[in-house]
């Protein structure tokens, strides 16, 4: 009950979620280039990619005034949620060049509000044109800000790698599928991120941002797609040892669309008050809207009970700090989304609002019916009112109890880069890797 799917429009949902979602002013939820990720820019070619952006937006502006404002452009990077073909319509954002792109923008934007103002006779606030320049404005305003912040996380980040052996970054989950082609669309037309890298082997690399170290744009979280080599390869499956991934948890600055989430393979898992969807390779996601350097927050791994203090020890010697039991980032975004099992511990490093975290769950074992047949009565009356306002009597349902799913995607390996010696987790169904933060991808 409740649910809200509006599968004409797409949108989900339209109950808790658009309740309790904010209206914050910022730019759409979209980014272009021209060139592919890893080229080089020449001047021209970065002004022609602000172009393209700048025409983009002004149409979203015009078209969809709703996903302009559902995000703040200060912190979220521009995304493509719910987008049609992301391989032309939403290429990766260059990690060099962005900040003079926009501020070549910005002064055009100023300019060509100037002039509609002179030619209106009056300031002209937002909302009060439709051609949007005040929005293109604001717009441009939130993107160097939001270039500015990442730039000194990437400088902090850097210098800390150099000077403090313990920091790390949590970097990038790799996982095979038998149809790299549908894994990519689902995570960049369903949720909003850009390839960033193709491999011979046809292997691919998708993100919110460059993954890249270094330069105006990096530092993102990335997914490697890679092709299944064999039919052997492991899966979170109950059967074997623990760690197993559960699921990833992003946040999204705008509402995800239900339709393209199906139209590009995944899978709808629930959907009261937050996002839990399935991609075509068995990653389960959750979301919910919030804005985040970011938008991927946090890694969950699944543990049988008596070995999460093992594998607890086995993180600490990869240089993840254990912080405690994961609290909400946003209780009001977060209200619907299912309960965590106690005993449950992150691990991360540097801010967590800046950095990926890894979590993890002790799996639950179901308790065994007693054969009580009050088990099925839930926690007994209460006084309900009906529809004609008269009093009846009705059943209170069971507390929700924790839920660690289990995703069913293939060989999942996670990689975390920082200083020292490299070291992996290895248990034969997922793989932990401490990598040289040499060996990370630069722009």
């Amino acid at each position: 009950l409740g649910t809200g799917f509006s599968f004409m429009n797409g949108w989900l949902p339209s109950g808790p979620m658009s309740q309790v979602a904010p209206n914050r002013m910022g730019p759409p939820p979209r980014s272009f280039s021209l060139s592919s990720p890893g080229s080089s820019r020449s001047s021209h070619e970065e002004i022609q990619w602000g172009k393209v952006m700048a025409c983009v937006v002004s149409l979203m502006l015009t078209f969809f005034p709703v996903a302009a404002t559902a995000r703040d452009g200060r912190v979220s990077p521009p995304t493509c949620v719910a987008i049609i073909d992301a391989a032309t319509n939403c290429p990766a954002r260059p990690a060099v060049g962005a900040k003079k792109s926009a501020e070549v923008q910005l002064k055009s934007a100023q300019e060509r509000l100037a002039a509609a103002e002179k030619e209106a006779g009056k300031v002209i606030e937002l909302g009060e044109s439709p051609q949007g320049e005040p929005e293109m404005v604001e717009f441009w305003k939130s993107e160097l800000a939001r270039l500015d912040l990442n730039r000194t996380f990437m400088s902090e980040l850097e210098a800390k790698l150099k000077e403090d052996a313990q920091i790390r970054l949590v970097s990038q989950l790799a996982i095979e599928t038998s149809d790299v082609a549908a894994e990519e669309k689902f995570w960049c037309e369903a949720l909003g991120m850009q390839r960033y890298k193709a491999f011979p082997d046809g292997s691919v690399i998708v993100a919110f941002g460059p993954p890249s170290i270094g330069g105006e744009e990096g530092g993102y979280f990335g997914v490697k797609i890679v092709p299944t080599t064999s039919q052997k390869a492991s899966t979170s499956d109950s059967s074997q040892r623990s760690p197993r991934l559960s699921f990833v948890q992003l946040t999204t600055p705008a509402l995800i669309r239900i339709s393209r989430v199906v139209s590009t393979g995944g899978q709808v898992v629930d959907g009261y008050g937050y996002y839990g969807v399935q991609s075509p390779a068995g990653v389960l996601v959750r979301a919910y809207v919030e804005d985040r350097r970011d938008p991927m927050e946090l890694v969950a791994l699944a543990v049988e009970p008596e070995k999460l203090q093992e594998t607890s020890e086995s993180l600490k010697k990869l240089g993840l700090e254990a912080r405690g039991q994961y609290k909400l980032v946003s209780p009001e975004m977060q209200a619907y989304m299912p309960t965590l099992p106690d005993g449950n511990v992150l691990f991360g490093s540097g801010d967590p609002t800046l950095n990926v975290q890894v979590l993890l769950l002790p799996e639950l074992r179901q308790p065994k019916p007693s054969g009580n047949p009050l088990e099925s009565l839930g926690r007994g009356p209460t006084l309900v009112v009906n529809e004609d306002s008269s009093w009846g009597v009705g059943i209170l349902d069971d507390l929700e109890r924790p839920m660690v799913p289990l995703s069913l995607a293939r060989s999942p390996r996670l990689t975390v880069y920082g200083s020292g010696p490299e070291l992996a987790v290895d248990n034969g169904n997922m793989v932990i890797d401490l990598r040289s933060i040499k060996e990370a991808p630069r722009p």
